[in-house]
């Protein structure tokens, strides 16, 4: 399994980086090429665990979210891994454009 590290830096708070993460979630599937579904937990309040199906296979991103940044880790299975790149840039681009919306 390979993984990839991300780190977004904000200045917009844990409540508000929050609640911008939990409303961009709904529109991430149909972002997903070759189509895809998601499902979330939210674990504690400052913790997002992701799953995303598509193409057969299952990628998780373990998500912490703070005061000034949103770090995490994206689990790719071994046989993406190939794409780990695109896939974890994938993971923090929409991460990015969630906290960026208002």
């Amino acid at each position: 399994m390979a993984s990839v590290n991300f780190d977004i830096p904000h200045e917009l708070g844990l409540a508000e980086a929050r609640r911008r993460i939990e409303q961009g979630l709904p529109k991430l599937e149909a972002h997903i090429p070759g189509g895809g579904q998601v499902s979330t937990e939210w674990p504690a309040e400052d913790r997002l665990m992701l799953t995303i199906l598509a193409m057969g296979q299952t990628v998780k991103a373990d998500m912490n979210i703070a005061d000034t940044a949103v770090t995490g880790t994206v689990a790719i299975p071994m046989m993406l891994s190939m794409m780990a790149g695109p896939i974890g840039e994938f993971v923090k681009t929409s991460a990015e454009k969630m906290l960026s919306r208002e």
